[in-house]
């Protein structure tokens, strides 16, 4: 089964963790305000765990089949985390280099 984001964490010009392959690497901008109570839970362990803006993440692996959990580097520790708690970590990637 493929993981879909939750539709109120996905917004228009914003890339999330959650939309990272293998091997990507980004820097966390925010993690993203949310509406329900229980994604309060969810963004309080994530700002917890270290995923605060300017912080450097890398996916290193993904689940199979859909990619969910997956496994993200911060820093010098690996986190299992599933794509709707990837989702409201909003990351800017770097530009690709022109060739």
């Amino acid at each position: 089964m493929i993981a879909t984001l939750p539709a109120n964490l996905v917004r228009d010009n914003v890339d999330h963790l959650a939309l990272m392959k293998k091997g990507d690497c980004a820097t966390v901008t925010r993690v993203a305000s949310v509406e329900r109570p229980d994604q309060l839970a969810i963004k309080t362990r994530l700002l917890e765990l270290g995923f605060a803006p300017g912080e450097k993440v890398r996916v290193v692996a993904e689940s199979f089949p859909g990619g969910d959990p997956m496994a993200v580097r911060l820093g010098n520790t690996t986190f299992a985390l599933r794509r709707h708690e990837a989702a409201m970590i909003q990351v800017e990637r770097p530009a690709l280099l022109a060739a």
